[in-house]
């Protein structure tokens, strides 16, 4: 659930955003690259730093869905740390570590 307090930040500053799905066969955590294609490393996922390309990433994401490739889609709030994506929260750095989270 998005607060308030969270909208309106999202109105004043730019995030940048990596899109991330499962694959609908096997569960695998990826993300979208830049060329449309789904990777399982967040090293080589496409980041998102303006409205206009989240929109086209989430557009091409929702095609893939259309497709049954992947499941579960959204974009997540990240940083660019030489020039790789770096996710902001836990949940989604766990994710990028494939890891079991016990």
């Amino acid at each position: 659930m998005t607060s308030a307090n969270d909208t309106e930040y999202r109105k004043n500053h730019t995030m940048s955003q990596v899109v991330t799905a499962n694959k609908l066969h096997s569960g695998a955590v990826v993300y979208l690259d830049g060329e449309g294609r789904w990777v399982e490393s967040i090293n080589r996922a496409a980041v998102a730093t303006d409205p206009t390309t989240r929109e086209h990433l989430e557009q091409i994401a929702a095609d893939a869905v259309a497709r049954n490739e992947v499941t579960s889609v959204y974009a997540f709030a990240g940083r660019v740390v030489g020039g790789r994506a770096v996710p902001l929260s836990v949940r989604e750095k766990i994710r990028a570590a494939h890891a079991p989270t016990v």
